[in-house]
C-alpha cells in the first residue's frame, strides 16, 4: 500500500475525476481502497442495496470542473495557510456582490456563520456586558469582544442549526409559525424581538418557501437598530418566483443587517464548508471575536474561487433543478398530492396523513429523504436530485402507498369481522 505523503499531484487529479463530461454526469465519487487502510475504506455496496439520498438538500450534479481542477492545482499549496486564497474569495465575493472587502467574513460553511452570529448577538440579558480586550491576531486589528445579550426570534419550522447555537449561548429562543402562505410572520417576529437576533432563511428550509420581497424590505426598515436582523440566503440562487429578490443591497442602509451565503448548495461544495456573510463593517467588528482563525481550507477557497468564474455552474443547476423539480411536481400531482410551492432545490410534499410511516417505508427501500418536522407533521421533504434518482424516489413512493393502504384496507376488515352481527 503507497503512503499518503507518495502520492503525486497527477495521481490527485486523476482520483479528483478532472473533466466537465466527469462532471456532469458523475456518480458519487470514491476513493480507491489502495490509498487507505482497510479500516478506513467505504463500505462497498451491491448495485441493489445503492442508497438514494434525498435528504440534505445537496447539488447533486456537483461542483464545476473548474473548482476540481482549481483543487489539483492548490495540492502542491497544502503546506500553506491560506492567507492569499482568503483574500483572494474576499476579493471575488465583495465584487460580485458590489460591496468593500471589509463588509465580508468567510467562514466553515454558511454554518459557522449562524453560530458566529448567535454566539455575538444571542445571550442573557442580565449580568455584565463590558467589552474584554483580546489578543491581537496575527493578520488584521486587535479585537474587542463584548458578550452578546438578548433572544432569538425564528420562523416554525426552519433551518434549526442557529437555535441550538442560541440555547448554548442561554439566550431565549422564540419561535414563530410561518403564516398560511408558509412565509415568515414578519409582524408576529417583530413583535416579539427584544435586542438580540431575528433569524430569516428566505427561502426557508424546510418548506423551500419564499417571505415576497416587498414584504421583507419593509419589515427590514421597522426593526430597531439595536435589533439585529440576519436573512440566511443559502438558496437564494435556486429562487425563480418574480416575488423574492435577495436583500444584500439594503444592507448600505442597515447596520443590524447580515446576510448569510454558502457554497454548499447551487456550488455542489457542501463536503468542502465554504460560505460567508456580508453586512458593514462595524456589525462585523461585533462578529470577529468568534471567529476561528483560518477555519477556511485552502482546498474549499480555491474551489470556491473558481467556482465563481465558472458562468455555466449556476445557470446549469438552475435549469437542471427547474426541470426535474417540475417532472416530480407532475407525478405527486397524478398520486392526489401537492407541495408547498417550491423556489429552493427541494421539496415538501403535503401527505395528509403523518409522515413517519411514510419516510420508514422509502428507508426500506433505499430512499433516504428529510425527517420529520413536528409544526408540519403531514409533510414530506425531498431533495430533487438528478431524473433517474427522482425516477428511484418515485417509484419507492408508490409502492410505500400502496403497501399503506393494503395494511389498512386488511385492519379495516379485521375490524369489521370483530363488530357484532
Amino acid at each position: 500500500m503507497r503512503k499518503l505523503s507518495s502520492i503525486s499531484r497527477r495521481r490527485f487529479a486523476q482520483l479528483m475525476g478532472v473533466g466537465a463530461a466527469s462532471v456532469v454526469a458523475r456518480p458519487s465519487a470514491v476513493l480507491p481502497n489502495e490509498l487507505f487502510p482497510e479500516s478506513f475504506a467505504a463500505p462497498r455496496m451491491s448495485p441493489a442495496a445503492t442508497v438514494v439520498r434525498l435528504n440534505s438538500n445537496e447539488n447533486p450534479y456537483g461542483p464545476s470542473p473548474h473548482a476540481l481542477k482549481a483543487m489539483t492545482e492548490a495540492f502542491d499549496l497544502l503546506w500553506r495557510y491560506p492567507d492569499e486564497h482568503a483574500d483572494t474569495l474576499v476579493e471575488a465575493v465583495a465584487k460580485l456582490n458590489g460591496v468593500n472587502r471589509d463588509q465580508i467574513i468567510l467562514g466553515d460553511g454558511s454554518g459557522e456563520i449562524l453560530k458566529i452570529c448567535a454566539s455575538a448577538f444571542t445571550g442573557p440579558t442580565t449580568g455584565s456586558n463590558r467589552p474584554v480586550e483580546l489578543a491581537k491576531p496575527t493578520r488584521g486589528p486587535a479585537l474587542t469582544f463584548v458578550p452578546g445579550r438578548g433572544m432569538l426570534v425564528a420562523a416554525d419550522p426552519t433551518y434549526e442549526a442557529i437555535l441550538n447555537h442560541a440555547r448554548v449561548n442561554r439566550a431565549e429562543v422564540v419561535k414563530v409559525p410561518l403564516n398560511k402562505n408558509f412565509g415568515h410572520d414578519l409582524p408576529r417576529m417583530l413583535a416579539a424581538a427584544r435586542e438580540g437576533l431575528i433569524y430569516i432563511c428566505n427561502p426557508n428550509n424546510p418548506t423551500a418557501s419564499i417571505t415576497p420581497k416587498n414584504e421583507l424590505r419593509s419589515f427590514i426598515e421597522k426593526v430597531p437598530p439595536a435589533t439585529i436582523v440576519l436573512v440566511d440566503e443559502a438558496y437564494f440562487h435556486y429562487a425563480d418566483s418574480s416575488n423574492y429578490e435577495s436583500v444584500i443591497p439594503l444592507i448600505k442602509n442597515h447596520p443590524n443587517l447580515i446576510v448569510a451565503r454558502t457554497f454548499s448548495k447551487i456550488y455542489g461544495m457542501a463536503g468542502l464548508r465554504c460560505g460567508y456573510c456580508i453586512a458593514q463593517k462595524e456589525t462585523l467588528q461585533r462578529m470577529r471575536p468568534h471567529l476561528s482563525w483560518d477555519s477556511v481550507n485552502i482546498m474549499a477557497l480555491a474551489a470556491a474561487i473558481a467556482s465563481l468564474n465558472d458562468p455555466d455552474q449556476v445557470a446549469n443547476s438552475r435549469r437542471l433543478n427547474k426541470q426535474t423539480r417540475q417532472f416530480v411536481s407532475d407525478e405527486v400531482a397524478k398520486l392526489g398530492y401537492q407541495h408547498i410551492p417550491s423556489d429552493a432545490n427541494f421539496m415538501m410534499i403535503d401527505l395528509k396523513q403523518p409522515v413517519r410511516p411514510v419516510i420508514d417505508g422509502l428507508r426500506q427501500r433505499n430512499v433516504q429523504v428529510g425527517r420529520v418536522f413536528p409544526s408540519l407533521p403531514n409533510h414530506l421533504r425531498v431533495t430533487v436530485g438528478k431524473q433517474s434518482e427522482m425516477e428511484a424516489f418515485l417509484n419507492a413512493f408508490r409502492e410505500t402507498l400502496r403497501a399503506s393502504s393494503t395494511r389498512a384496507a386488511a385492519n379495516l376488515r379485521f375490524l369489521s369481522d370483530k363488530m357484532p352481527a
